[in-house]
């Protein structure tokens, strides 16, 4: 019998297969709105550069959930750089199978990764989904070697210190940055010149100096040959070498010298002229400050008779002579010229060269009296403190035929104005000298060339002057009291010479000052050889300057020679080495007219160390030095400091403290303590009794005395004396008994005083009369600070 379905049942099945039917629909409706997840087949791998990956199937695979395998109603492509994009179809996939494959090597060093876009579309040509990202990064192999750019050539100066930078060595590798594949060590694997190793190079490249020596003069340029290797130098890496150039810059570390003779001459009375050249040699390099070279004369040219200048194309010194020198003030000059360069010194020199600067070669030239010509130096080098040398020169002066010369220039003629007028009498000789003999010139003509008011008659012979009218001391042609005149004198030989000379008749003045010295003492420094010396006279012209100079031997110590400067000043020269200390030099000075000083007069040439500005170091080691004394009254004071040292623990024996010092010091109360003192077993008084206080001792009043506002009692007896008590500052002090024969000579308290007191002769029985009586509180006060008192007397 067949089995009928329940109606529950069949409506149960109905409901439950539309359910599913409308599930089934709306999920085919919902399937282009919601975006199905694609898989990667095969994950993608890193692929290495160089590698070939041509011949495998696929490298990576993309599948869409959409695809229908059996109905193939996908299409796969890929699109970004390396695909669509240039380099074109080097990533290619299966449109079918989403397989994807290379076509070509990769070259990390073009592109480091990929980054593609994979693309799946139904095959009526809509999008099956969004597309979906393939990153293909491309691993790195050391397949470049470094490579050196382009750099100009380093530079470092000469003589730098170890460690200093030269230049930076710019190598760079294509490989990954980061990766050992780019690290690149350096080393120098040859130098040219060959030799000691004077660079090294750090880790990035740093070209340094490895030696100090670095010399222009020998080495001015150096090739280094660098390789550079990456892997930071392991094996197996990739290298390549390059050239670095490095330039040896200048440095003034070279003292110019003075090539030239050490000997010349000149003609006297000539100037302007060009004496010698020297050349200067320097090893720097040519044509800087380093090579040119300043001369300067050093020594031996105080009175400025010549310059040097320099010939900035050769750098040769040029000596000149400005000023005319006569060979009867000087015969021969020693020059010390020093050269330096317009750069200063390098440190290595000018630390080697800070010596003082000494040039003892060869004196100055003597003067026509200085006791004869100093000789040529021994040496023609010496150093200098500026850092170069001295080239010493020794000048000859010759001498020329000259003609005849008045000395003076200008003859002064002192004449009374009230004086007998004789045309006779011969006041005056004025002959010429001649210069080559220092004798009167003969063969010669003296003619008068200048007379305003015809006062001068001249002999033509002698050169004896004579008075033509007497001197008239009103007269219209005289110059502060003074007439003037000139003469000639003129040689009779062919070619003549003329010589001039002035004639002065002073009325009424007179030549009676003789000329001084401006200083008494000279500084002279250790390294130089002269000192100028001046003198003044009080004289109006033409009795004063030019002065003439000369040296006494008598009291002079050393060899000296004077030079000529100007009319008020001479060169004083050593012609020795002098030690530091004072050394006496005597002079003689006179005036135009011949007239000095009685007695010579005395130079203290003090030789010291100079400072930079020319004065004697007296801080240094030299003679002269400041200090300080002890003296007598520093040694009382210290005497009596110690004194007063020892003077108090003297004292404090001295004292007698304690009850040492009380000892005798103090009489007993006037009664019995016992008797007086009452004991009340209370800390009070007690109130069973009244007290009387102390102020009537059997007719004995004690008086009260107002002290600076607080009254005190002071006791008068039968002769009328009293105490007196202070009050200093707070503090009580006692000025003694005041009383006529009476107590002692310092209080010692009321009581005391009446027990000891011979006129009141009293006695113990009185001190009855205190029973039943307490002392007064200011009477304890007052003994008590008696006390005290008296313990500190003693002690002082």
């Amino acid at each position: 019998m067949a089995r009928r379905i329940s109606p529950a049942v069949a409506f149960l099945f109905c409901f439950g297969l539309s359910y599913v039917f409308e599930a089934e629909a709306r999920f085919q409706h919902s399937g282009a709105l919601h975006r199905q997840k694609r898989e990667w087949i095969v994950p993608p791998q890193i692929l290495e550069e160089n590698i070939d990956y041509t011949k495998r199937e696929f490298i990576a695979k993309i599948r869409s959930d959409k695809e229908d395998p059996q109905m193939k109603n996908l299409k796969y492509e890929l699109r970004g750089v390396g695909a669509d994009e240039p380099p074109y179809n080097l990533f290619v996939v299966n449109p079918e199978t989403g397989f994807i494959r290379v076509t070509g090597i990769l070259d990390r060093e073009s592109i480091a990764q990929y980054n593609l876009r994979g693309v799946a579309k139904f095959t009526n040509g809509e999008i099956a989904e969004s597309d979906i990202g393939l990153r293909i990064k491309v691993k790195d192999q050391n397949d470049n070697p470094p490579v050196f750019e382009r750099m100009n050539p380093g530079a470092v100066d000469e003589l730098s210190a170890v460690g200093t930078a030269v230049i930076k060595i710019n190598c760079s590798d294509a490989d990954e940055q980061g990766n050992p594949n780019s690290q690149i060590k350096y080393e120098i694997v040859e130098q040219q010149p060959g030799g000691q190793m004077m660079f090294r190079v750090d880790d990035d490249g740093t070209v340094r100096v490895n030696n100090a020596n670095l010399d222009r003069e020998t080495i001015d340029q150096y090739v280094l040959l660098v390789r550079a290797s990456d892997l930071n130098g392991a094996a197996g890496g990739n290298a390549a070498t390059g050239t670095v150039t490095v330039k040896i810059n200048d440095v003034n570390d070279n003292v110019p010298i003075l090539l030239g003779p050490s000997e010349a001459s000149i003609e006297e009375n000539t100037e302007n002229v060009e004496v010698m050249r020297f050349k200067a040699r320097d090893l720097d390099l040519e044509d800087t400050d380093n090579w040119a070279s300043d001369c300067y004369i050093a020594s031996g040219n105080e009175a400025g008779y010549f310059s040097i200048k320099m010939d900035p194309k050769t750098n040769e010194a040029v000596l000149m002579l400005d000023k005319a020198v006569d060979y009867e003030d000087v015969k021969d000059l020693n020059l010390g010229i020093g050269v330096v360069n317009k750069a200063p010194f390098h440190p290595s020199v000018s630390g080697a060269q800070s010596g003082m600067n000494v040039n003892f070669g060869g004196s100055g030239g003597s003067g026509s009296s200085g006791g004869g010509s100093g000789s040529g130096g021994s040496s023609s080098w010496s150093s200098s403190s500026s850092g170069g040398n001295l080239h010493n020169v020794k000048i000859n002066v010759k001498n020329q035929p000259e003609g005849p010369k008045f000395l003076p220039r200008t003859k002064a003629i002192p004449i009374s104005e009230g004086k007998t007028f004789d045309s006779k009498e011969i006041i005056a000789r004025y002959p010429a000298i001649d210069t080559d003999t220092g004798k009167e010139a003969t063969n010669v003509k003296y003619i008068k060339a200048s007379d305003p008011d015809n006062w001068l008659s001249i002999d033509e012979t002698t050169g004896a002057i004579r008075m033509n009218k007497a001197p008239d001391r009103e007269s219209k042609y005289l110059v502060n009291g003074t007439y003037y005149g000139t003469i000639y004198c003129v040689t009779q030989d062919l070619p003549s010479k003329t010589a001039t000379g002035t004639i002065a008749i002073q009325v009424e003045d007179f030549n009676d000052h003789c000329p001084t010295l401006t200083s008494q003492v000279q500084t002279l420094c250790t390294e130089k050889d002269a000192v100028l010396v001046t003198a003044e006279d009080q004289d109006a012209p033409p009795n004063g300057s030019p002065f003439t100079f000369n040296v006494v031997p008598e009291g002079t110590k050393g060899k000296w020679s004077i030079e000529h400067l100007n009319d008020t000043t001479s060169i004083f020269r050593t012609h020795e080495k002098l030690w530091p200390g004072q050394h006496e030099l005597m002079v003689d000075v006179k005036d135009q007219q011949g007239l000095g000083c009685p007695e010579p007069q005395k130079i203290v040439v003090e030789v010291c160390t100079c400072t930079t500005q020319g004065g004697c170091d007296r801080t240094g080691t030299g003679t002269l030095k400041k200090g300080s004394k002890f003296g007598a009254a520093g040694i009382g004071l210290l005497f009596l400091g110690l004194l007063s040292l020892l003077l108090i623990p003297l004292m404090l024996m001295l004292c007698k403290c304690g009850a040492a010092g009380m000892a005798g010091g103090f009489t007993d109360m006037p009664y019995d303590t016992k008797e007086h003192l009452i004991s009340y077993h209370t800390e009070g008084q007690g109130e069973d009794r009244d007290v009387p206080v102390l102020d009537n001792i059997d007719g004995l009043m004690i008086e009260s005395k107002s002290v600076g506002g607080m009254q005190i009692p002071g006791g008068r007896g039968t002769a009328g004396g009293y105490l007196e008590s202070n009050s200093i500052s707070g503090g009580r002090g006692y000025s003694g008994y005041n009383g006529m024969g009476m107590g002692m000579g310092m209080g010692m308290g009321y009581m005391d005083s009446i027990r000891r007191n011979e006129t009141l002769e009293m006695n113990r029985e009185v001190a009855g009369d205190f029973d039943d009586m307490a002392v007064s509180e200011r009477f304890l006060n007052e003994y008590y600070s008696q006390v005290i008192y008296t313990y500190w007397i003693m002690c002082i």
